[in-house]
C-alpha cells in the first residue's frame, strides 16, 4: 500500500522556490535588502521574507502562494497586498518597491 503525501496548502514548488531565492539575492546584491529566509504562517504554508536588517532586522517583504487563485502574493510587514499575480509579475513590482523603499529614485535602473 502507498504512502499519501500531504502537501501544504499552497506548495511552492522547487523551481518557484530557486526564483524567489535568486530575487532575494538580487535584491541583496543591490543593497536593498540584508538576507531573505524561508519561514512558516498560521497555516503552516511556506513563506518567503527578504529583510532590510537594521538593528531591528526589519521585515520589508514576504511572499506567499494562493492555490486557489494560482498567484503569488507580495504584502509589507504591515500585512498589507503590495502585488499579486504571476511570479515574474511580482518580482517587477517588488523590485520597484524595493527600490523606493530603499530611497532610489523612481526611475533608477534596477
Amino acid at each position: 500500500m502507498a504512502d499519501i503525501i500531504k502537501l501544504p496548502g499552497n506548495f511552492i514548488g522547487p523551481v518557484d522556490r530557486e526564483k524567489l531565492e535568486s530575487f532575494g539575492g538580487h535584491t541583496i546584491a543591490h543593497g536593498r535588502a540584508t538576507r531573505w529566509r524561508w519561514d512558516k504562517n498560521a497555516d503552516g504554508d511556506d513563506i518567503f521574507e527578504i529583510h532590510t536588517g537594521g538593528a531591528a532586522d526589519t521585515l520589508a517583504v514576504c511572499i506567499d502562494r494562493d492555490r486557489e487563485l494560482d498567484q503569488y502574493i507580495a504584502h509589507d510587514a504591515a500585512g498589507y497586498t503590495i502585488v499579486s499575480g504571476a511570479l515574474d509579475h511580482v518580482f517587477a513590482e517588488l523590485d520597484g518597491y524595493l527600490a523606493r523603499l530603499h530611497g532610489e529614485f523612481p526611475d533608477t535602473p534596477a
